[in-house]
């Protein structure tokens, strides 16, 4: 009947593991006769090890390259994706911070010196993009509907979230909101953020991304036989010789033990 080499291979594997299992499950049993008492008692018990086999094997190729498709999710894609909307959501959103702050009548330049550049910083501009990425990678999979498209309303949700923690929240700059004549301002950019996005994260999308990260995997296989009788029907020039040598991990090798009456 024919198979694939995957599935011979499988199968002695299997057979290997398998009577090493038995094997050790009889020296147990062997075991705890021993252990009971008697003449035997603290005698050593037999080894068992099923070292390295080699087996010759003919088998014939009895039909060509059979394609099969398998279905995914173009991960290196959907990462540049994610990558590009980083990079264009963290300048929006510092510049739609500042903006805010720099109309409000909030007096930040005495203990916030640093709003007035922050659009220019581009250290702190590449860790913004950073936390956003790492955020939206987390969230990868439920990113994705069913047709495999990005999820705009759940990417928005996501990145919404991820500004209030990583820019209004900031440690350098949450004091900013908490000052008594700054009330309402942080609420304020908060919207500023969220109307940012609704506007422009459409527009990134159709930029960054293709219609869908459906993945179709193509790939070949080849039919072999290894029934004697059907080889025994081939001409000479289509048996083909493989030698395969299988070696057992050493966790499945059974050591030398001894039992005693305890």
């Amino acid at each position: 009947m024919p198979t694939t080499l995957k599935d011979i291979l499988g199968a002695m594997l299997n057979d290997v593991i398998r009577a090493q299992h038995e094997t050790n499950t009889h020296l147990r049993m062997i075991a705890d006769q021993y252990a009971q008492g008697g003449p035997l008692a603290g005698m050593k018990l037999p080894t068992a090890t099923i070292g390295e086999l080699k087996l010759t094997l003919n088998y014939a190729i009895t039909q060509g390259v059979e394609e099969k498709e398998e279905e995914g999710v173009n991960n290196q894609g959907v990462d540049k994706a994610l990558r590009y909307i980083c990079n264009e959501v963290s300048v929006l959103l510092i510049k739609s911070m500042v903006q805010g702050i720099q109309g409000s009548d909030v007096d930040y330049q005495q203990s916030y010196p640093f709003v007035d550049t922050l659009t220019e910083n581009q250290s702190f501009l590449r860790h913004l993009r950073r936390r956003f990425f790492a955020i939206l990678f987390e969230e990868k999979e439920s990113l994705l509907d069913k047709r495999a498209k990005l999820d705009e309303g759940r990417l928005r949700k996501i990145l919404l979230s991820a500004a209030q923690e990583q820019l209004l929240d900031h440690e350098d700059i949450r004091g900013l909101f908490a000052q008594k004549e700054a009330a309402g301002l942080r609420e304020d950019i908060y919207n500023d953020f969220d109307r940012v996005l609704q506007k422009e994260l459409d527009d990134i999308l159709r930029e960054s991304t293709m219609r869908s990260f459906r993945h179709i995997q193509r790939f070949g296989s080849l039919n072999v036989e290894i029934d004697n009788e059907r080889l025994a029907e081939l001409p000479p020039s289509a048996i083909q010789t493989i030698t395969i040598t299988i070696t057992p991990p050493d966790n499945i090798k059974v050591s030398p033990s001894s039992n005693k009456n305890q």
